[in-house]
């Protein structure tokens, strides 16, 4: 079987049929589809099982509501394609996606394949932004560093992945960990320099911006869960070389918990502390964020509140 596409699934049945149609429109006919139902109380559940029963090629799995990450996980271990691709239930993909970017695989001999997207603002196919995701090196460590400088988007959705590479790298998605679940992999595996990428200049995916999504929604225990997140990437990447990475991560999960009134002034002001204030200073660029570090640091709460936003 050439691809496994993995679709995490809860509570998504306004959006669903959109998304699997889109995957049995696909030029591409070797594929499986494999619908993890993470305890969805919609119709959700109805509407793996009808496809499911109707076309061979996509197969259900039903389990408790325990978070995308171990949904995700559930699928990469059964996926039995020679590549995977995850896809989202609220989103969609153009029909020629998995041929395309399959045959670049192969010609290429490349262990993964980077496309552009399409962002969709509503679920008007006529409204939408193309996503250049063009790395300025396809060198494994360059592309990493190019997601932790927000240069690339580190979803899975837009990359054809080797399916072994998660087997021989020990890569694995964390419980409990919801909020860029995704990065962790990419983590695990870019960390390796050998990593072949090839980069394809056309979109195909369409992401879907969801105002209910959790990557969207700041809240004191998504807060926390981003701490989880930068705490364990530290854990696998190796301080040595990656301590930029390591410090921009936490340095942001502080920044956002800040800026939307998740911890309170004194919460801010330990963590600055901790991350440490002089590396703070070092690591921003923009003079406007290190006047609001500092304004953080020295205890000027609202002048800070006003300064560090986006």
């Amino acid at each position: 079987m050439k691809i496994s596409i993995i679709m995490p699934i809860y509570n998504a049945e306004q959006y669903l049929c959109r998304a699997i149609d889109s995957i049995i429109a696909q030029t591409l006919s070797d594929w499986e589809l494999i619908l993890i139902d993470d305890g969805s109380t919609d119709s959700s559940s109805a509407i793996c099982d009808n496809y499911a029963q109707h076309d061979q090629r996509i197969h259900t799995i039903h389990k408790k509501n325990e978070g995308v990450a171990l949904a995700r996980q559930i699928g990469v271990d059964k996926a039995k394609g020679e590549y995977s691709i995850h896809a989202d239930a609220d989103d969609w993909m153009e029909p020629t996606m998995l041929e395309e970017m399959y045959n670049e695989a192969k010609k290429e001999h490349a262990d993964i394949v980077i496309a552009d997207y399409f962002i969709n603002n509503n679920y008007e196919l006529e409204n939408k932004t193309i996503c250049i995701q063009k790395p300025e090196s396809t060198n494994a460590i360059q592309v990493l560093k190019g997601i932790f400088e927000n240069k690339l988007f580190g979803a899975l959705w837009n990359k054809l992945l080797k399916t072994e590479l998660y087997k021989k790298y020990n890569a694995r998605f964390f419980y409990g960990i919801n909020y860029c679940e995704d990065v962790l992999i990419w983590a695990q595996i870019l960390k390796h320099k050998e990593i072949k990428i090839h980069y394809l200049n056309k979109p195909f995916y369409h992401y879907y911006i969801n105002p209910s999504s959790i990557t969207h929604q700041i809240t004191r225990n998504s807060y926390e869960i981003r701490k989880e997140f930068y705490k364990k990437l530290e854990a696998i990447l190796p301080d040595n070389e990656f301590k930029q990475i390591n410090r921009s991560a936490r340095l942001g999960v502080l920044t956002e918990g800040f800026m939307n009134n998740v911890i309170t002034n004194k919460e801010a002001w330990k963590e600055l502390i901790k991350y440490n204030k002089r590396a703070a200073l070092c690591d921003t660029k923009s003079i406007r964020w290190r006047v609001g570090y500092v304004c953080l640091a020295i205890g000027i709460f609202s002048i800070a509140k006003r300064i560090l936003k986006y």
